[in-house]
């Protein structure tokens, strides 16, 4: 029973929990499933969830327990059995979530909307399920521009956001925003759309993933209501898209022509649309061509990867956001092994933070291993010293006898000490074993070059870029 109230009062766990089902559930039933699920109670033998609705409870019970599970078995090492218990909201204030026609892909729950003024008046007389009459209680209200870490990898995307923000439909219109998974494409649109919600009340607004603007038109047609859909799709001040590369999958042709009427209403009436994608206009080659050039009318800006010193702040920005300040020392340590997306960061930030509360244990390098573990094996087991080698000496175009030799020329010093560097961050090697490979050299040697390295990547460009590519570089091939 102490461990059980222990480990039930502990801060940072269920979200650590939840960040770890997100990863293997789509973002639609992450939203539909898990955003109104609250933890109960947690023990090394149970866990108790909290949940709206009945329908909640069967559904979970029937097909997310063994993702719930897996994601506890990450976070705490634990695998509890899971057990489901209804809130004691009235069913009256319940809305239980629509279920689309493909089982595997349930449609999100609805509520009501607490920006009224945003819904259509068509849609006041009749609302649908179908339709996104809740759609602002599902923001993310922590995906503002505050929160935002702005960088060299995300600039032009971030000022065309702000300025889109202040004026929609003056400024970049449309606005097409691509990138990889994770790295703030969603958290740029929300921050607009919040932004216009709280400065611009008066204009009619719509967010949504292209999924959900896609079985919202099926709907229609079902229904034999398409000048329903359209009445609210096209009368719209401001309409903002996610993942609109979801057109491109499948036999979407009428879906498309639907979204190029839609789009052609809009713009023509002076309307602001953003969109974003997972890749840019012209590498839509399902996307019939006249919605590709249309895309590319206004602003197409990308988001890249964060750059070391970017995963720095952000870092810093998420911890902050949980009221913490993390050493310096374990910010680096996060930043040098987790280089992948904005989200893979805060995931890291989280589940080190619930391991220390956990665990009972100060946030230090030590603890910061072990809860990452699996990543920082993964990225080890992944590159080898010969690989590192192999790609500092193409890159800077040097033999690797002379990366072993006495030389200390510039050309060859420091490449050496790129690759040491490089070697310490992203192997599991000793000191020692890397001063075994370049010709015998001490461990103070390998460490004095360590601490160069990142004094060079704090002050030099060039030499940040160089480490930001052979680590992306590395990471990509092997």
């Amino acid at each position: 029973m102490g461990k059980a109230a222990h480990m039930a009062s502990q801060d940072g766990v269920w979200p650590a929990i939840l960040q770890e089902i997100q990863r293997n559930v789509s973002s639609h039933q992450f939203g539909t499933w898990f955003r109104n699920v609250e933890m109960a109670e947690l023990s090394a033998d149970a866990l108790k969830l909290r949940v709206p609705s009945t329908f909640y409870h069967d559904w979970l019970r029937r097909h997310y327990v063994e993702t719930i599970q897996r994601a506890v078995l990450a976070v705490t090492g634990n695998s509890p059995m899971v057990e489901f218990v209804v809130s004691d909201t009235p069913p009256s204030a319940a809305v239980e979530p629509a279920v689309a026609p493909e089982p595997s892909e349930p449609a999100r729950p609805t509520a009501p909307s607490p920006r009224a003024s945003h819904v259509s008046s068509v849609m006041r007389a009749e609302p649908r399920r179908y339709y996104p009459v809740d759609w602002t209680a599902r923001m993310n209200k922590q995906l503002v521009f505050e929160t935002f870490v702005s960088g060299a990898s995300n600039a032009v995307a971030h000022a065309a956001a702000l300025a889109i923000a202040q004026n929609p439909g003056q400024a970049y219109n449309p606005f097409f925003l691509h990138g990889g998974v994770g790295l703030g494409k969603t958290h740029l649109i929300q921050a607009i759309t919040h932004s216009l919600l709280a400065h611009r009340p008066e204009l009619e607004l719509l967010y949504l993933t292209c999924e959900d603007f896609m079985n919202h038109f099926i709907a229609s047609v079902q229904n034999n209501e398409r000048d329903r859909f359209r009445a609210v799709y096209r009368t719209k001040d401001v309409l903002l898209i996610d993942d609109i590369h979801f057109l491109c999958k499948g036999a979407r042709e009428v879906t498309q022509e639907e979204f190029f009427h839609t789009f052609n209403t809009l713009y023509n009436a002076g309307k602001q649309i953003v969109l974003s994608s997972d890749c840019p206009p012209q590498e839509l080659t399902k996307l019939e061509e006249r919605l590709v050039s249309r895309f590319k009318w206004g602003l197409v800006a990308r988001i890249d990867p964060p750059s070391y010193e970017e995963r720095l702040a952000i870092l810093r920005k998420k911890a902050q956001l949980r009221g913490r300040v993390l050493p310096d020392e374990v910010l680096h340590f996060i930043a040098e092994n987790v280089d992948t997306s904005v989200r893979d960061l805060e995931g890291a930030i989280i589940k080190v933070i619930a391991f220390s509360s956990l665990m009972n244990r100060p946030v230090d390098v030590s603890l910061t291993r072990d809860a990452l573990r699996d990543t920082v094996q993964r990225v080890a087991s992944a590159i080898t010293v010969d690989d590192i080698i192999r790609a500092v000496t193409a890159h800077f175009q040097i033999k690797m006898s002379d990366l072993q030799s006495r030389r200390r020329s510039q050309s060859v010093a420091q490449p050496r000490q790129i690759a040491m560097y490089l070697i310490r961050t992203l192997t599991r090697h000793s000191l020692e074993e890397i001063g075994g490979y370049f010709g015998g050299r001490d461990h103070t040697t390998v460490m004095h070059a360590c601490d160069r390295i990142k004094t060079l990547i704090s002050q030099d460009p060039s030499i940040a870029a160089a480490i930001e590519h052979l680590t992306a570089t590395l990471r990509r091939t092997t």
